[in-house]
Parts: C-alpha cells; structure tokens; sequence
C-alpha cells in the first residue's frame, strides 16, 4: 500500500454513533471499555469495514450508499451483530465514509468482507482491545 494512503488510514478516527453510544477508536490505541463489550459475544473480537470508496476510488454518493446497503445485507446474513459508525480522515479532503463496527467476527470473515468489498484494508480490534490497521493484498 502506498505510504501516504496508509498515513492517512492512520491519522483517521473511526466513530460509531448509534444505540451503542457514541465511540471513537484509533489505529495504534487500545480501548479496554469497547474490549470488554465485545467479551460479551463468543467472538471478542471487531472490525470496523467500509463498502465506500473501494480501493480508495471515489465513487457517488447513490452508489456509496448501495454499496452501504449491501455490506449491511451481508453481515445480517452471516447472522453477525454491527453497530453504524463512520471514519473521518484527519485532513479535509476526503469524505466521511460510512462504515460499520462488526462484532463478533472473525478475522478470516473480515479479510472475507474487505475483499468483497474492494478495500484496501479495514481495522480490527482483537480480544485486548488493541486497534490495529488490517493491510490486504
């Protein structure tokens, strides 16, 4: 991956603003409040993925939200739990992207839904609750 674009996936924060509360996570952090909801799931472990933008080409705002809707669609099917949330880039020149924190997942599932998806990576948080930037081939 380029090093200005995985600068920028770095310096972002990751929010999730729904029923949850409101939560901001950052690559690098560990956040031991968020680790030890995620010890209520048999799987405590999350990623928080996009279906915006894929490989980081932007696209409209309608096919966006498609996309969006069919990340959603997914991870109801694979019967996983998923708060909304969105990423927010430390400069001003790239959009929010409208993302969701999947609880309860796999790493091997969330490298699946990346890929799916088109992404260049995701983050993911592991059972101690440390963020971690997830790079895929």
């Amino acid at each position: 991956m380029d090093k200005n674009l995985q600068q920028a996936y770095l310096n972002s924060d990751y929010i999730i603003d729904d029923e949850l509360g409101f939560w901001q996570i950052n690559i690098g952090d560990t956040d031991r409040t968020l680790s030890r909801y995620l010890h209520t799931f048999d799987v405590p472990t999350a990623a928080f993925i996009t279906a915006e933008n894929p490989k980081s080409k932007r696209l409209s705002d309608k096919e966006n939200k498609k996309r969006g809707q069919q990340l959603l669609s997914q991870v109801q099917k694979l019967k996983l739990t998923c708060h909304q949330g969105y990423s927010i880039g430390a400069k001003a020149d790239w959009p929010k992207e409208n993302s969701l924190l999947i609880t309860n997942i796999t790493k091997q599932q969330a490298n699946s839904l990346a890929q799916q998806f088109n992404q260049n990576a995701y983050v993911w948080l592991d059972e101690t609750g440390a963020v971690k930037l997830i790079e895929l081939a």
